[in-house]
């Protein structure tokens, strides 16, 4: 899974269900090891003695940890490389040789994070076995969108016709990048509000509604989901933190004068005081929690939907 070009809205809303039956079957058996490894359990732990290597080449707390929950609870033990430090990569050993040697060790499928300099779908084409996408440079973040509209899902049923505004560096964000290219299955709208420097300036980000006032696009939205300055991206060029907070940053008073139906969401981590304020969390309409809870149940439905495994 490096984007979304063998999936169709029937596929992407079975693993909703999916996640969402993991989801419940979790909660209701207060998830322990032990009651998982039962097989006359619902929740039955079909890898049990395989490995899954998890290579994030970038920095990752949610994403990381997440997969390694998914990988756990759905039986496969996660070989975990985490940046360079303490590997052969320290040696002067490439990233594709890393990967190679990893492969020889038969893992069941890779889970990988890196920058624009790997090419990750060759890297797929070169493996025997799935590679699943967690964040690739400035190209996408698969998983990301799916689990941002899977939190919606559970709230609408559906996302057909509803439109979704991103706020700030969409520019930078592969998580908008991979939105792009999911809105067009699920078809919902994709509204922009952002300073012109962060305005997407790939082809391949068409098709979407742009605001130059941020209380004119949440009028407009649905949901609308803040999104991280990244600094490390922008090359040392000046950011006028105080110009951005007032004009683009969500705060409850800003908040206040949107519909109460308006869910808000932010994939992590915050600037907190840049994008958004700390009190914005406590919002009743913030699903920024549930997106990292439902971010786990979402991939353990991806990993166990590699290899056909009932619940």
């Amino acid at each position: 899974m490096i984007n979304f070009s063998q999936f169709s809205k029937n596929k992407i809303e079975s693993l909703f269900e999916k996640s969402l039956q993991l989801k419940t079957l979790t909660n209701a058996q207060n998830f322990s090891p032990s009651t998982a490894l039962n097989p006359s359990e619902p929740l039955v732990q079909v890898g049990r003695g395989q490995t899954a290597a998890l290579l994030f080449f970038e920095p990752s707390t949610r994403t990381r940890f997440s997969f390694e929950a998914a990988c756990a609870r759905a039986g496969y033990h996660p070989m975990v490389l985490d940046g360079g430090i303490g590997t052969s990569l320290e040696k002067g050993e490439t990233v594709t040789d890393t990967i190679l040697n990893i492969e020889a060790m038969r893992p069941l499928f890779f889970v990988i994070r890196c920058n624009n300099d790997l090419n990750l779908q060759e890297v797929a084409k070169g493996l025997s076995v799935p590679v699943i996408n967690a964040g690739w440079g400035l190209q996408g973040h698969p998983t990301q969108a799916l689990l941002d509209t899977l939190s919606l899902f559970e709230k609408w049923q559906s996302l057909t016709k509803k439109k979704i505004l991103f706020v700030g560096d969409v520019k930078h964000s592969r998580v908008v990048a991979s939105h792009f290219e999911l809105s067009q299955i699920l078809n919902y709208e994709i509204g922009i509000c952002a300073p012109t420097e962060f305005l997407p300036t790939s082809e391949k980000h068409e098709n979407f509604k742009y605001f130059e006032k941020l209380e004119d696009a949440l009028e407009w939205a649905d949901a609308v989901m803040a999104l991280r300055v990244q600094k490390e991206r922008h090359d040392g060029s000046f950011f006028d933190v105080v110009n951005y907070r007032k004009k683009f940053g969500l705060n409850s008073e800003r908040l206040s004068k949107v519909s109460p139906k308006t869910l808000i969401m932010h994939p992590g981590p915050i600037n907190y005081g840049v994008e958004l304020e700390k009190e914005v969390l406590n919002d009743p309409r913030s699903l920024v929690l549930q997106q990292v809870e439902n971010g786990v149940f979402l991939r353990e439905a991806l990993i166990r939907n590699l290899f056909k495994e009932t619940l």
